[in-house]
C-alpha cells in the first residue's frame, strides 16, 4: 500500500468551504456594524440640528417682545423670521439655511405638547407671548420628531 502525501481534492474542497464560511461571516459582521454606526451617526446629526434650531429660536425669543405665525412663517419682533422650505427640506432663518434634513415643521397648540404636565396649558401666563412647534428630522432612514416651546422676553 502506498502512502499519498500532498494536497488532495478533498482537502481543497474543505479549505475553500472554510474560506467561504469565514468570508461570509466577516462580511455579515461588518455590514451589521455599519448599520449600527449609521444609526448612531443619524442620532448625533439629528440632535445637533435640533439643538441648533433650539438655540437660535431661544436667542430670537430672548431679544423679542412678541412672536407670531404669519402665513406659515414664525416671526419674532426682533425681525428674525423662521420658514420651512419643504422642497429643499430645510428651515431658513432670515432667508439663510439654518438646519437641513427637515421633513416637516408645524406650529402646534400647547395641549399637543408631549412629555409635559397635563395642566401646562392652564399654567401659561396669558400676558407672555409664546410659540410651540413640532419638527420632524430625518437622516440615514432614521426619523425623529421633536417639540419646542419658546416664550419671548428675558425671563
Amino acid at each position: 500500500m502506498s502512502k499519498k502525501s500532498g494536497i488532495t481534492l478533498t482537502s481543497i474542497v474543505i479549505y475553500v468551504s472554510l474560506f467561504f464560511v469565514f468570508t461570509v461571516f466577516a462580511v455579515a459582521m461588518s455590514t451589521n456594524m455599519n448599520y449600527k454606526a449609521l444609526d448612531e451617526k443619524a442620532d448625533i446629526y439629528i440632535h445637533e440640528q435640533f439643538s441648533k434650531l433650539e438655540y437660535n429660536m431661544i436667542s430670537s425669543a430672548k431679544s423679542s417682545n412678541t412672536v407670531d405665525s404669519i402665513s406659515s412663517q414664525i416671526v419674532f419682533s426682533n425681525n428674525d423670521e423662521y420658514k420651512f422650505d419643504s422642497s429643499k427640506k430645510v428651515i431658513l432663518k432670515n432667508n439663510g439655511v439654518l438646519i437641513k434634513n427637515v421633513e416637516n415643521l408645524r406650529i402646534i397648540d400647547t395641549n399637543k405638547l408631549e412629555n409635559v404636565d397635563s395642566n401646562t396649558a392652564a399654567n401659561i401666563d396669558s400676558d407672555i407671548d409664546y410659540i410651540c412647534i413640532e419638527v420632524t428630522l430625518k437622516k440615514y432612514g432614521k426619523q425623529i420628531v421633536k417639540q419646542l416651546f419658546v416664550t419671548v422676553g428675558d425671563e
